[in-house]
């Protein structure tokens, strides 16, 4: 158990403190379409409406057990905000994200604004570029970390470094993205921390960026038309594959699979790594997971869980717990009858937003009828 221990809190040390060439790899969440605002700018604002949501993931809880500091905990929150401005064809927004890593040993917290201008570029076709401007603040509790120099072979410790130069760093980070998308397709490209913030708080330790690819097309299998006494509603029934690269310093992966709605229901999986590459400092395979989500929606709120099922020999496998998600959303009714006004251009991602969008168009306007 202590080598199982030592082994991570090293692990920790090393990649994440002391390597001044450091490979940084950002926190990644499987529900990268409920809280897309996150993974690229240019999604703030895309649902025409305003909406507000929360996320969580706990990853790897199963080396808890490993370690009697809970080395294996991590955590992560994120909380966001977005809308849409008509008259100014913009999207406005933002997001407070905090992680944390084995039981605040270093813990993150940023604070993000965005903002999103929608071009339509043919009858067809829309495009949606998109900037983030962020602060953030990461924290560091050096005294219960321990490092390979201060380990003897029988498991002595010694107290060799002295790290008082500070516990804390904070920093600008920059970011920006696209859509291009028509009402079946899309295509998105980001890139964060253009800055290349330095997130040691002493040395150099240069934060590499982040570059990320999604695409995906939606096809319509079936849509069902029900009438009574007042209204008319449609029920959907689709399919759609997606794809997602993700590419950060010398490690880049792939999330592969595709999602389906019916009505009220989302099913989604998905295969998470890169099996055929090899890599040239790395001796493993990049084999990470299957990650499997299921969504509902109940009135306007949006409920989504997933979990991702370990494929790697990290944490022996299955013993690492694997990694739990939940993501709330709440979308706002809008002030006038949609139905009156000019319809816009919606991204087809997989998510609830088009059921919710008809049901709005087909209900009275706010007054009617006084």
């Amino acid at each position: 158990m202590k080598g199982i221990q030592y082994k991570i809190i090293i692990f920790i040390a090393i990649h994440i403190l002391h390597c001044t060439n450091l490979v940084g790899q950002d926190v990644q969440f499987s529900q990268f379409y409920t809280a897309n605002i996150y993974q690229n700018p240019a999604f703030v604002g895309s649902t025409h409406y305003s909406r507000v949501m929360a996320h969580a993931r706990s990853q790897w809880r199963g080396l808890d057990k490993y370690s009697s500091v809970n080395g294996g905990k991590f955590m992560t929150y994120f909380a966001g905000y977005d809308t849409y401005l008509k008259d100014y064809k913009s999207g406005l927004g933002g997001y407070v994200f905090y992680d944390q890593i084995g039981t605040d040993r270093i813990t993150s917290l940023q604070a993000n604004l965005m903002y999103s201008y929608e071009v339509n570029v043919s009858n067809r076709f829309t495009f949606r570029p998109g900037l983030q401007l962020g602060y953030a603040n990461r924290s560091y509790d050096y005294q219960n970390l321990l490092f390979p120099r201060e380990l003897s072979d029988d498991g002595v410790t010694s107290n060799s470094y002295n790290l008082n130069e500070g516990t804390k760093k904070n920093y600008l980070d920059v970011g920006a993205g696209f859509l291009f998308y028509d009402s079946d397709f899309w295509i998105g490209f980001s890139a964060k921390h253009l800055n290349n913030p330095n997130i040691a708080s002493f040395g150099i330790s240069r934060l590499p960026l982040v570059y990320d690819v999604t695409a995906g097309y939606k096809i319509i299998l079936h849509t069902k038309n029900t009438l009574n006494y007042r209204t008319s509603t449609s029920t959907e029934f689709s399919i759609t594959p997606t794809a997602h690269y993700k590419f950060q310093g010398k490690t880049d992966q792939v999330d592969v699979g595709v999602y389906g709605i019916y009505d009220w229901f989302l099913a989604g999986v998905w295969y998470r790594g890169i099996p055929f590459k090899k890599y040239k400092d790395f001796k493993y395979v990049n084999n990470e997971s299957m990650v499997y989500q299921v969504g509902f929606r109940w009135d306007r709120y949006t409920i989504n869980y997933s979990y991702d099922m370990v494929l790697s020999k990290l944490g022996g496998v299955r013993q690492s717990g694997g990694s739990h998600e939940i993501n709330i959303t709440y979308i706002f009714k809008p002030h006038i009858r949609l139905a009156a006004s000019k319809p816009t251009k919606r991204l087809p991602c997989p998510d609830f937003v088009r059921n919710i969008l008809q049901e709005d168009a087909e209900q009275p306007s706010p007054g009617a009828g006084h």
